[in-house]
């Protein structure tokens, strides 16, 4: 029977973390799919975690020089599956993930879904939503960030194939490689639905690709750059609004710092304050969707917890 998710997984001495990943896949109560493991030539126990699952997956070996987005075009490009889901090495699902996501998609009409998911740091996790669907997403998630996870969504094959729609491979891109792949579909007029609740695990540790803040920081702008530049459709002054939308990602940068207490006293409270002078409406608007978005996650642990036996 043809698979009805292909699940792709971009992997890199990852041996010991690609096996919670692969045990969280085929424990899926829903069974119609295929696993899709490609590997960046790796030197650790990754051969012997493939070898051990080798009936269960279909596996490639390539060297992307540290380019993830080759690893996920080529699984792309394979894929049988009706939905492309994605799934970093370092991250797990839910035993429904998978059967939840198949039911949304047959009761409606959309091509791209995500899911909320839990995020583990240590022993300290938290749910964090995603979304929400605006109808304008494209110019939103470019002034205001990306509302997406990778591990956490699926895409119609038919609408990656119609669209010819890929993850750029650009150097400069690295680690924000995603945030340009879903600006891409929001710029196609791709249609999103949004689940929420938490069905999956993402890990942050420190050899997480976006671990690097500088060098993550930069493929963001990097990528504002690129959209604002070249694929934007609005009306609008380029190089403004370039400018405009760097300006909001600092500030909101900024802003998390601030009020994760990690740079209280650091002289970027001084920028927080200068840029709130210059643009007041439009930096308060950041401000109100960042509160927003921590008391809903707030929210949404607490009741996950307290309504469940389910910890992750």
């Amino acid at each position: 029977m043809k698979p009805f998710f292909s699940v792709i997984v971009p992997t890199y001495n990852q041996g010991n973390l690609l096996l919670r990943c692969i045990k969280s896949i085929l424990s899926q109560s829903f069974k119609r799919y295929e696993i899709i493991v490609i590997d960046n030539n790796s030197s650790d126990n990754t051969k012997e975690i493939i070898k051990k699952y080798k009936k269960q997956i279909i596996f490639r070996k390539i060297k992307n020089k540290g380019i993830i987005a080759k690893s996920r075009n080529l699984g792309i490009k394979i894929a049988k599956g009706e939905w492309v889901s994605f799934l970093d090495s370092d991250d797990a699902w839910a035993q429904d993930k998978l059967k939840i996501t198949y039911e949304k998609i047959k009761n409606n009409n959309f091509d791209i879904i995500c899911n909320d998911e839990w995020i583990i740091s240590g022993k300290k996790f938290r749910i964090w939503s995603y979304g929400p669907s605006k109808k304008n997403l494209y110019k939103h998630m470019l002034k205001y960030g990306n509302v997406m996870s990778t591990s956490a969504s699926s895409v119609k094959k038919k609408f990656l194939t119609d669209k010819k729609i890929f993850f750029n491979e650009s150097k400069s891109f690295v680690t924000a490689e995603d945030y340009d792949f879903f600006l891409n579909l929001a710029s196609k007029k791709g249609i999103f639905f949004f689940i929420s609740y938490p069905l999956g695990f993402h890990y942050f540790h420190k050899k997480s690709a976006s671990a690097n803040k500088k060098k993550h920081n930069d493929s963001i702008e990097a990528v504002l750059k690129f959209h604002s530049y070249n694929v934007q459709k609005f009306n609008l002054n380029k190089k403004k609004f370039y400018l405009e939308c760097k300006s909001n990602f600092r500030f909101q940068n900024n802003l998390i710092n601030f009020m994760n207490r990690k740079e209280i006293f650091d002289f970027k409270i001084i920028s927080i304050f200068k840029a709130i002078f210059k643009n007041p409406v439009e930096k308060y608007y950041i401000l109100l969707i960042l509160i927003k978005k921590k008391f809903i996650n707030s929210y949404k642990t607490l009741k996950v917890l307290i309504m469940s036996k389910f910890l992750p």
